[in-house]
């Protein structure tokens, strides 16, 4: 399991030495966006829950494609700096908050979790408030 991991990783960072961030990004630097955002989604996904499992009783989801996910990230000789900042959402889309996470891939593919930063809180439909802790 742990080599895949580092497959997974390393294919990212090639993949993130090919991304050339713009103010506005083309459908080619998208699409590289989305295979980022998918290869971090286990490791975001869990900050995610471990947050919220606090709050709520149904763990909000993270997904590449929303594209109220953002990215950015910067070069180091010896890692990559990743900052991604996710809307989670419960049920059909509703979001429950924003956060930035940091993240940090070193040479040997290893990911490691920087920072977790809440930024704010959505509130939920009447319908949805029962999930709240």
């Amino acid at each position: 399991m742990q080599s895949s991991y580092r497959v997974v990783i390393a294919l990212l960072v090639v993949l993130l030495n090919g991304f050339v961030p713009r103010a506005q990004a083309g459908p080619e630097e998208e699409h590289c966006q989305r295979l980022v955002l998918t290869l971090l989604n286990p490791v975001i996904q869990a900050e995610v829950y471990k947050y919220y499992s606090q709050l709520l009783t149904d763990p909000p989801m993270v997904v590449p494609f929303l594209r109220d996910t953002e990215l950015a990230y910067t070069y180091d000789s010896s890692h990559i700096d990743v900052t991604i900042t996710v809307q989670p959402y419960v049920g059909p889309h509703l979001s429950v908050g924003k956060d930035r996470i940091v993240l940090t891939i070193d040479n040997l593919s290893h990911v490691k979790v920087v920072s977790y930063e809440h930024l704010a809180d959505y509130e939920l439909p009447w319908n949805w408030e029962h999930i709240r802790r």
